[in-house]
C-alpha cells in the first residue's frame, strides 16, 4: 500500500522525522536504524543517531512505521505499517515484501477466528517465507550438496 503524503496536518513531523520517513520510503528493503542513520546523513550532515532513533521510535509509535524483528540482534524498519508477508532468505538475511493476493476480509476473519475458537486476542500476523533469494540460489547451484548448508522450517 503506497503512502503519498506524510499525513502533517495531523502530526507533528519535523525536518529529521520527514527525512527519515523518506529514507524508508525510497528502499525496498528493511533497513536498520543504522542504515536508515548512514542515509539520512548523506543529507543531514548534523544529524545525530539519537536523532534518527527517537523519530523511528515516534514513527512506530504513531502507525507510520513498523518495526520489525526476525531474529538477528537489531530491528528493521518498514514503510509499510500494515501486516504483510515477507520473503527472507536464511543465507545472507535479504529481507523483502510480498503481496499474496490474501482476501480483503482476512485479517478481519482471522481475528474474529482467533477470538471466537480460542479466546484469543490477535494483535497482528506474520507470515515469512524462508529460503534462499536469488542471488544466493545461483550460487548455490555451483556448489556440491555436502557444501549447502540446510535450514529446517
Amino acid at each position: 500500500m503506497p503512502h503519498t503524503a506524510h499525513h502533517s496536518s495531523s502530526l507533528h513531523l519535523t525536518p529529521h522525522r520527514a527525512a527519515v520517513l523518506d529514507a524508508l520510503r525510497a528502499r525496498r528493503y528493511h533497513p536498520t536504524a543504522a542504515e536508515v542513520f548512514r542515509t539520512v546523513r548523506r543529507r543531514r550532515p548534523g544529524v545525530s543517531f539519537a536523532t534518527i532513533y527517537n523519530a523511528l521510535n515516534w514513527l512506530t509509535s504513531k502507525g507510520l512505521i513498523a518495526e520489525l524483528q526476525f531474529g538477528d540482534d537489531a530491528s528493521r524498519y518498514d514503510s509499510v505499517p500494515e501486516p504483510h508477508e515477507h520473503l527472507i532468505c536464511t543465507r545472507c538475511g535479504a529481507l523483502e515484501d510480498v503481496e499474496l493476493g490474501l482476501p480483503a476480509d482476512f485479517w478481519t476473519r482471522s481475528r474474529n477466528l482467533g477470538r471466537r475458537r480460542f479466546g484469543f486476542q490477535v494483535q497482528n500476523y506474520r507470515l515469512e517465507f524462508l529460503g534462499l533469494c536469488s542471488r544466493c540460489s545461483a550460487g548455490a547451484r555451483h556448489k556440491t550438496p555436502q557444501s549447502v548448508s540446510r535450514t529446517s522450517v
